[in-house]
């Protein structure tokens, strides 16, 4: 199975969109020559190892199209999406 990388998607992200648990980032990683702390690009085609690691979480993850998206921006900021709640809003700051 391949997935296309999504803009900000780490290896552990793929992973646990594709396995549901992070444990698949070595199996990632050792199928598509990179390094597991690799920066990924968005738009590149990830070959996914079919294992399964965690078959409940797999499912589960699946069934919610989860893509989770968690590096950090150039600047070391991870923005909030649209609609995110804002801590400091909400605190009354």
């Amino acid at each position: 199975m391949k997935v296309t990388v999504r803009h900000r998607q780490t290896l552990s992200d793929v992973a646990m969109a594709v396995y549901g648990d992070v444990s698949g980032i070595a199996a990632l990683a050792e199928a598509n020559h990179i390094s597991m702390t690799d920066d990924l690009i968005p738009g590149v085609e990830l070959e996914c190892p079919e294992v399964v690691y965690d078959g409940y979480m797999q499912a589960y993850c699946k069934a919610r199209k989860m893509q989770p998206a968690t590096a950090a921006d150039p600047d070391g900021e991870i923005p909030l999406l649209e609609g995110d709640l804002n801590v400091l809003d909400i605190a009354g700051f």
